[in-house]
């Protein structure tokens, strides 16, 4: 490890410009007009980078002259996506050619959950397109939820039903 005095000189010098000693007493090795401050060399103007296309135009300008459907992530995209896994987990979608899930009554709880309080924190917050989307979804939601809760719970009246292999 080098030595500081084998470093190369710094590029700027550090100055007491305090009025008062250590002792509260005024300094009398002050300069009275004050120094003289070096500005640095302004910076080269920056190319500015080409301005965003609107999303409209964004679709339009796919190669081909095909319109491309729009990429990124945004509010809507979470929101659909936690509404899509709650479908899921209720049993509401399936993949082409599968049957549907099983309800997962508890996962699907805790997702509505989490929409309930994505809704809660961002009122008045949303565009009315964003917030149709989540209320709607919510919406569709509870409702399916409340009635499977009641399809569960007149098959738990009911007792189980008699399988094939059961005796009577």
């Amino acid at each position: 490890m080098p030595d500081r005095k084998e470093e190369e000189p710094s590029e700027f010098k550090v100055v007491d410009r305090r009025l008062f000693t250590s002792e509260g007493e005024r300094r009398r090795d002050i300069e009275s007009e004050p120094p003289k401050v070096e500005k640095p060399a302004p910076k080269p103007p920056v190319a500015e980078a080409p301005k965003a296309q609107p999303k409209a135009q964004q679709k339009a300008a796919a190669p081909g002259g095909e319109p491309r459907p729009e990429r990124g992530v945004g509010f809507e995209q979470l929101v659909m996506s936690l509404i899509t896994t709650a479908m899921f987990q209720l049993g509401m979608a399936a993949r082409p050619g599968e049957a549907p899930p099983p309800p997962d009554l508890p996962a699907a709880q805790d997702t509505i959950e989490l929409l309930q309080i994505l809704q809660e924190k961002t009122k008045g917050n949303l565009t009315k397109e964003e917030e149709e989307i989540l209320s709607g979804g919510l919406y569709e939601l509870r409702m399916v939820f409340v009635e499977l809760t009641r399809r569960v719970a007149q098959a738990a009246k009911a007792g189980p039903k008699p399988g094939p292999f059961s005796s009577r």
